[in-house]
């Protein structure tokens, strides 16, 4: 493979950039990109435990599954119904999934 010189600071590498101007650029972008992440809040953390508690309450420690049968589970998480990346209100209703159903719904 042709070594390039970094566009930054003309020293060669095999990509655009050396490793020691990369670095910086992947930080910053890493930075702005928790910015933007929105954080939850302690009313919201309160509200989702909430939504949990009161799931618990009605039918135990079940999961009603997210694309396959409801089943046993400890570790319910609520998120939004609507994801808030996907355009659902940050006030939206909550849904209680166990945390590997969660993870595969995503921002679906």
């Amino acid at each position: 493979m042709a070594k390039r010189t970094c566009l930054d600071c003309g020293a060669l590498t095999n990509g655009t950039r050396c490793i020691a101007c990369q670095r910086p650029r992947e930080r910053a972008a890493l930075r702005t990109k928790r910015e933007r992440r929105p954080r939850t809040s302690y009313a919201e953390d309160k509200r989702r435990a909430a939504a949990v508690a009161a799931h618990r309450r009605e039918q135990g420690d079940w999961c009603p599954g997210w694309k396959r049968d409801p089943h046993k589970a400890t570790d319910l998480t609520a998120d939004h119904i609507d994801a808030v990346a996907a355009g659902g209100s940050e006030g939206g209703e909550l849904q209680v999934l166990c945390r590997s159903c969660n993870s595969a719904k995503g921002a679906r």
